[in-house]
């Protein structure tokens, strides 16, 4: 009989209220095995740089056992016996059904099974969560997600993305329908949201909780933050219907909503340092010239920068930021004199497609696409 787990604990409970949070087996641990004590020995020395005296701290830490203590040493910790300095956790994949397994493998991700939207005040199409489910992390099904790993190859052209981006511009024309001044206050808004990762991470909880029906919870933040929300979620049209006593956000326009949706749960997985890159990226206005690599790219990657697609990349500075973003989520990119190549580094799992993603979303919004 298979492993379960009592979903109903209060524990458990207070756990999987909490979006983000893993349920993990303790495998090992590193203690103290009796008292130590880390200080710090300050010494200053007097260095002339030009006609300028310069005072430098420098700082040495030592860790005293048994209450042997270096006589010019200022005690900063204190640590007692049996206390935990390190240790180590296998992360567990948890069912609705409280079945489980163990993540033994790097590709695996821990968490509990998402519910299902159907039947929920605002179902999505079976394509948006087929689309969507690549960039949830705390996703269950290991089969699938490890199979997101191998979606693309290493050392592969951008070309291998095309199949995948192609239905990226049927479900982001939501963006490109809408007047040009509401894209322009959804465009900076949400620039300015990847200068910020709490607002990041904040906003994908929201429209999660309005997906699922839930009524956002916007209690963590700040009272400018949760306005800052709020107007962004008025800008895509969810008005504020209070049902039995209880307020929530209601999507007017569910294929607008969907968009987002997707933009924003892409946003959410990549690292802060890609956020803050795809913002300059932003500011450069390089991402139309981005989107249209996987498209013209040759088999091995190459790009002539005689196009006219590309020209901005010809520029060294933009291409140092290109460069960056785009090692930041797993493809190389060179540049010779009459071209630049872009290929997925070893392994690159899931990353230049999520990148590409984002990049769609944003090139969609400026009424590109």
């Amino acid at each position: 009989m298979a492993r379960t787990i009592n979903l109903n604990s209060s524990l458990l409970q207070q756990v999987m209220e909490r979006k983000r949070e893993v349920l993990c087996i303790l495998r090992e641990k590193i203690i103290t095995t009796q008292k130590c004590t880390i200080s710090e020995h300050i010494q200053t020395e007097e260095k002339i740089s030009g006609v300028i005296g310069c005072s430098t701290k420098i700082v040495k830490v030592s860790v005293s056992e048994n209450g042997s203590m270096m006589k010019d040493s200022s005690v900063i910790l204190e640590i007692p016996p049996a206390t935990t300095i390190a240790y180590g956790v296998i992360e567990l994949s948890i069912k609705h059904n409280g079945q489980f397994e163990f993540c033994l493998l790097d590709e695996q991700q821990g968490g509990f099974e998402k519910e299902s939207t159907e039947g929920s005040t605002y179902p999505h199409s079976a394509g948006f969560r087929d689309t969507l489910f690549l960039y949830q992390p705390d996703a269950v099904d290991n089969e699938r997600y490890s199979g997101a790993k191998n979606l693309i190859p290493s050392d592969a052209s951008l070309s291998v993305l095309k199949q995948d981006l192609s239905q990226l511009k049927s479900q982001f024309q939501p963006f490109v329908k809408l007047p040009e001044d509401k894209q322009r206050a959804l465009y900076k808004t949400l620039c300015e949201f990847l200068l910020h990762e709490e607002m990041v991470a904040a906003l994908e909880d929201v429209v999660d909780d309005i997906c699922t029906g839930d009524k956002p919870d916007m209690k963590g933040l700040k009272s400018a933050q949760q306005r800052d929300l709020i107007d962004f979620l008025q800008l895509l049209g969810c008005s504020l219907q209070s049902e039995l006593l209880l307020q929530k956000f209601q999507p007017q326009d569910e294929e607008l909503f969907s968009a987002a949706h997707l933009l924003i749960s892409a946003i959410s997985e990549l690292p802060d340092y890609t956020l803050v890159l795809l913002r300059a990226c932003c500011d450069l206005q390089v991402v139309p010239a981005l989107c249209c690599l996987p498209n013209i790219a040759s088999a091995d990657g190459t790009v002539v920068l005689s196009s006219p697609l590309v020209a901005p990349l010809t520029d060294r500075g933009r291409f140092d930021v290109v460069q960056r973003l785009f090692a930041s989520s797993n493809i190389n990119l060179e540049m010779t004199e009459s071209s630049v190549k872009a290929v997925t580094m070893k392994e690159p799992r899931f990353l230049p497609l999520v990148l590409y993603v984002a990049l769609y979303g944003f090139f969609a919004l400026g009424g590109n696409v």
